[in-house]
């Protein structure tokens, strides 16, 4: 026997961003078309149950980019001191 609406099963949600328990919301014949997400209530069509592949590559944070251009420039030198007078009061 096949799933039927209202059934609960396993598939991943794109507005939560991970995998959670979904009701069955549509069926196209035997076939599970849309879910909702017991967790946020956004209603989805149906992945498979499967999480998207993870980028091979992270992504560089906002302060990691802000710290390789600033390491990257040569810092400029420090003007020397000003003389300053002593004078008596």
């Amino acid at each position: 026997m096949g799933q039927r609406v209202g059934d609960e099963v396993d598939d991943y949600c794109s507005h939560c961003h991970r995998l959670t328990n979904h009701t069955v919301a549509a069926l196209v014949g035997d076939a599970v078309a849309t879910t909702t997400c017991r967790t946020c209530g956004f209603q989805h069509p149906w992945r498979g149950g499967t999480a998207p592949a993870r980028s091979s590559k992270p992504k560089l944070t906002a302060f990691d980019q802000v710290l390789a251009g600033i390491l990257a420039t040569e810092p400029t030198p420090a003007a020397p001191p000003k003389a300053r007078s002593r004078k008596k009061k």
